[in-house]
């Protein structure tokens, strides 16, 4: 056809696929791969070509468009690893990131945090207004997770009502700004009911030499700070109770 490999498959880089593949099928050397192009995902096969004497005179491939079949595994595995109210990661996601983080700065001697949150009386969320009402207002707290996350940390939903945010190379001081982030958008929230969350800050490795410790040691943070919103909330009630008395 006159053309070159890279000008014939429409891609500059020599060494870039599908292009590198086809230079070496042309040194002898087969291969099978994926690459994608242009939001098309495609399964390829090079091999020489070669002449009845044996020598090789060229290449063959085959391209096979695997778009929808990547399309199909990329949302068994979104599904597989992501809670299906909120959107968020699922438990099992959270954890495999945690111990990974783990291991990752256990390496490069970092640290990272953890922030356990829970949403503060959602029983009494879903019995005063219903469970569609609970169902929203666990979605309008995982939008605020999602919003105040960077790209690489990770959100998600822990259990029913808890939540869970890895923050990646952060410190102490990091976390608990984020916390009052949070704190402060779900505060400024102009939909009812107003929300309010209960946050265990955990730093590794200062709090847990593994993912377990840390989780432990941020789970009693948080059981703390549930406990005292609980005794505000109880003393709110009462001091509304006495002044309607008294009125």
């Amino acid at each position: 056809m006159g053309h070159s490999v890279c000008e014939f498959l429409d891609c500059a880089d020599r060494h870039a696929p599908p292009v590198a593949q086809h230079y070496e099928a042309v040194q002898g050397l087969p291969s099978h791969f994926e690459y994608s192009r242009k939001d098309r995902y495609y399964e390829v096969q090079v091999s020489p070509l070669r002449a009845v004497a044996g020598e090789i005179i060229g290449c063959v491939g085959m391209r096979l468009d695997v778009t929808d079949r990547k399309r199909s595994e990329e949302e068994l595995r979104y599904q597989a690893t992501h809670d299906a109210l909120t959107g968020l990661a699922n438990y099992r996601e959270f954890l495999d990131k945690l111990e990974g983080e783990v291991r990752r700065t256990e390496r490069n001697l970092r640290q990272f945090t953890l922030l356990l949150l829970d949403l503060d009386d959602l029983k009494g969320i879903n019995d005063r207004l219903g469970h569609m009402a609970g169902n929203r207002a666990l979605k309008r707290l995982a939008a605020v997770l999602k919003e105040q996350c960077r790209g690489t940390d990770l959100a998600a939903r822990y259990g029913g009502d808890e939540f869970a945010v890895v923050l990646i190379d952060s410190s102490l001081p990091m976390a608990e700004q984020v916390a009052r982030r949070i704190e402060q958008r779900l505060q400024a929230d102009a939909e009812t009911p107003l929300l309010n969350v209960s946050i265990g800050i955990g730093l590794y490795p200062d709090d847990g030499r593994n993912a377990q410790e840390l989780l432990e040691k941020t789970d009693r943070q948080l059981y703390q700070c549930k406990k005292a919103h609980k005794a505000t909330m109880l003393s709110e009630a009462l001091l509304r109770r006495t002044s309607t008395q008294r009125t």
